[in-house]
């Protein structure tokens, strides 16, 4: 907030000595995005791929002045890519896209035919609890088959 003007100050980033304005704006205490605003990285075809979301998400977040969202986007995060490595022959690459209203995070894998699904496990099962974790903390999931057999994107959306 401008105190001489009382007007609240829009935020800014530097980029190669040039000044940007953020995809995101404060005006009047209510957030407006100029477009919905996404980023994309590749994932390791190891267990180390669920750090590197977890990086990925906390960094984009913060970018984006998000980092309330963080606990539960990389909570969701972490179950997508996990379910990509054991069920869908790999996590290939995690996607982050944010609207006016929802952040999206999708998690591609190889396997288009195998598309995930709840599973209700005894307490004392060691896993099959990621859908089950998801469904609770998103607003919606899903899955999307990806064009010419390249497997599927599972995705979920979280409200901004």
């Amino acid at each position: 907030m401008n105190l001489v003007t009382g007007m609240p100050e829009i935020p800014f980033r530097k980029q190669g000595g040039r000044v940007h304005r953020s995809p995101f704006t404060l005006w009047g205490g209510a957030r407006g995005w100029l477009r919905p605003v996404r980023r994309t990285t590749s994932l390791p075809p190891d267990p180390s791929s669920a750090s590197v979301a977890r990086a990925f998400v906390r960094n984009v977040l913060a970018e984006w002045d998000l980092t309330v969202m963080e606990p539960d986007a990389c909570l969701v995060a972490t179950e997508l890519v996990t379910n990509g490595l054991r069920h869908g022959g790999g996590a290939d690459s995690m996607t982050l896209t944010a609207t006016h209203r929802s952040l999206r995070i999708a998690v591609c894998d190889k396997a288009a035919l195998r598309s995930p699904r709840r599973l209700y496990r005894e307490l004392t099962a060691e896993g099959g609890r990621g859908i089950a974790l998801v469904e609770a903390v998103a607003d919606t999931w899903g899955t999307t088959r990806l064009r010419a057999h390249r497997g599927k994107a599972v995705w979920c959306k979280l409200k901004i």
